[in-house]
């Protein structure tokens, strides 16, 4: 089997190799791969920036789908054919999240779907809605299920205002889905022609980071001085403090990014305290939670931005991609 692995934390070490064609085994379903999609923690898994102690090689990407092709024993209420995504965290199914989940994410420490076969648990696949291609369903189960995730989490009624950051595929997903929903969407571009993009996909406003000393004033500008009703961050680093004092009073913030670092020095507590502030860590969701996305994308007819197509030959630059951020929409590797 053709496949790519990472064996250990440089783009250099992402190598082309020959595997043998897996079988599934009780419970479990082959799935022959159609598209794969690139997210940030893929790149940051292949240059050492995040969890460089994850035990390697393992076949990197997290999203892919394509058609069941091998039945394992015992496998019920799936057939041969049938177009489906895998579940990223794999034993995450329902309920609460736990620590333990880490170690059945797709992609690292489990083989992901850079790769012609990936074996899944049948336990752990949703069907694909038929409106999508191939490219668009691919990009779903991470960036596109934390982005429904973290909107779920900030709890915003119809008419209440958001801020979502630049044009990540979580970013477009959500700024995608709070407009579909009738929410109030702020958005942040350093690019021109990306803002406009943003504005056509539902955005009522486009704050230009780069030429904006400060953020959060221009945020209050555009809420009539009160600041947002939820933030869906995916930056991280120092630049947080500042995205806390854009927060309306009660305001729910989705931390889910580090682009810019993990670490934020500064006064954190007092604003989190002085304006009651509610932060949330989001991460995906469960398997039920991903059914219930894939639904609501078909219900309302969203079409996933996709960004740069890649061939399956080309792993290496579709991961190597993420790093100049220039790119519109999620990178995809198309394997036919």
């Amino acid at each position: 089997m053709d496949a790519f692995q990472l064996h250990g934390t440089t783009l250099d070490s992402l190598r082309r190799v020959d595997r043998p064609e897996p079988r599934p085994g009780p419970g479990q379903v082959r799935v022959r791969v159609a598209a794969a999609s690139v997210n940030y923690r893929d790149y940051a898994l292949a240059t050492g920036r995040y969890q460089a102690d994850l035990p390697r090689p393992f076949v990197p990407l997290s999203d892919g789908v394509g058609r069941i092709d091998a039945l394992g024993a015992g496998v019920a209420g799936w057939a041969v054919g049938e177009r489906v995504l895998g579940h990223y965290t794999t034993a995450w199914l329902d309920g609460p999240f736990r620590s333990a989940n880490h170690l059945s994410k797709l992609g690292g420490p489990l083989d992901g779907w850079l790769a012609h076969w990936i074996v899944l648990p049948a336990d752990a696949i949703a069907r694909v809605p038929a409106a999508l291609d191939d490219a668009s369903a691919a990009t779903l189960p991470v960036s596109g299920l934390t982005a429904w995730s973290a909107l779920r989490t900030l709890e915003l009624a119809p008419g209440a205002s958001v801020l979502v950051q630049g044009s990540g595929s979580v970013s477009l997903m959500a700024l995608q889905l709070a407009a579909a929903r009738g929410l109030d969407v702020i958005a942040t571009s350093g690019d021109a022609a990306k803002a406009q993009r943003l504005r056509e996909l539902g955005a009522r406003a486009v704050i230009d980071y780069r030429n904006t000393p400060d953020l959060a004033a221009a945020v209050r500008g555009l809420t009539g001085g009160r600041g947002v009703d939820g933030i869906v961050d995916v930056v991280g680093g120092p630049r947080f403090l500042n995205l806390l004092n854009a927060a309306a009073d009660n305001a729910h913030i989705a931390v889910i990014g580090f682009l810019d670092s993990m670490n934020v020095d500064g006064n954190l507590i007092g604003p989190i305290m002085a304006r009651q502030l509610n932060i949330h860590g989001v991460s995906v969701g469960s398997l039920r939670d991903l059914r219930a996305f894939l639904d609501e994308v078909d219900a309302r007819g969203i079409a996933p931005v996709v960004g740069e197509r890649f061939a399956f030959e080309r792993g290496v630059d579709a991961i190597a991609s993420i790093a100049d951020r220039r790119g519109f929409g999620k990178p995809v590797v198309l394997f036919d």
